[in-house]
């Protein structure tokens, strides 16, 4: 501050140029701190919510499936396969045509930024009582270049679905994509099952505001049967995340892709989450 001269020859005090300059500088600069700290709280606050929409997700189809699998039957699911395959029983059993319960088809995939993975694309889980039916949340990001995977019910044709749980005893979806030798149809899409009136629920929806969520992998091992107890021990895993954000399941660390590695992905709503849950089946023989 300069103190200057008055026509009267009186002292008063005043900012130079250069003062109120170097001022609007510092408030510039200052505002934009603030701004970056509102921006990044904010998407952090977004971040948390999208990863609490996960969890509650999660835990919703943990409970689901621990619900579907108590309630299953404990015998095996050869018999079931054998029947619908049309084939001999012990044959079916030597060629552990048990492990169709749990189906999860890999393909080599490109997504956005040209980026190739070999991934988990759809897949189904056939409990005896209801059966999933998945499709990768690869297949909805932009850029995918592989189809998705469609179920019938009878004649009713259902596409773009994210997690199916369908009515079916039998386990007749499963059997559906399996050739006689019990090796799944290569690029065999197509899940089905007969009954028209069997009832089929779409678990995850659709959100147009973060563009849903979606399964990156179920993983189901052939039960442990204990034939005294009447039981079987399921150990069940799946990965469910957010279609945006550029996730790669096969990336150590952090699932997310790095932001601006994507120009029109929004990395607020980019978030995954691997559950895991063992529970025994006690629904009779």
């Amino acid at each position: 501050m300069q103190k200057l001269k008055s026509a009267s020859g009186e002292n008063k005090s005043g900012f130079t140029l250069i003062e109120l300059s170097l001022s609007l500088v510092f408030i510039g600069i200052l505002s934009l701190a603030v701004a970056y700290v509102i921006s990044d709280t904010i998407g952090s606050y977004r971040r948390g919510l999208t990863l609490s929409q996960i969890n509650m997700t999660g835990i919703d189809l943990v409970d689901d499936m621990r619900k579907t699998i108590q309630d299953s039957p404990v015998k095996s699911p050869v018999e079931e396969l054998c029947s619908k395959l049309k084939k001999n029983s012990n044959k079916c059993k030597d060629d552990g045509a048990e492990k169709f319960i749990n189906i999860s088809v890999e393909d080599e995939i490109t997504v956005k930024g040209n980026n190739k993975l070999t991934v988990p694309i759809y897949g189904a889980f056939c409990t005896g009582k209801y059966s999933y039916v998945w499709n990768s949340g690869y297949l909805f990001a932009s850029g995918s270049n592989v189809g998705k995977a469609i179920f019938y019910k009878g004649d009713e044709e259902i596409k773009d679905f994210r997690l199916l749980r369908v009515e079916d005893a039998s386990r007749a979806v499963c059997a559906s994509v399996v050739n006689e030798n019990y090796e799944v149809i290569k690029n065999k899409k197509e899940f089905r099952i007969e009954d028209g009136d069997a009832e089929v629920i779409d678990l995850l929806s659709f959100s147009e505001s973060d563009g849903g969520l979606a399964l990156y992998d179920l993983n189901v091992p052939v039960p442990a049967r204990d034939k005294m107890n009447s039981s079987a021990l399921y150990s069940v895993s799946f990965i469910l995340g957010t279609v945006q954000g550029g996730i790669n399941i096969k990336k150590s660390g952090g699932f997310c892709a790095t932001p601006g590695e994507y120009e029109d992905e929004n990395f607020d709503y980019c978030a995954i989450n691997k559950f895991n849950f063992a529970v025994l089946a006690t629904g009779g023989l």
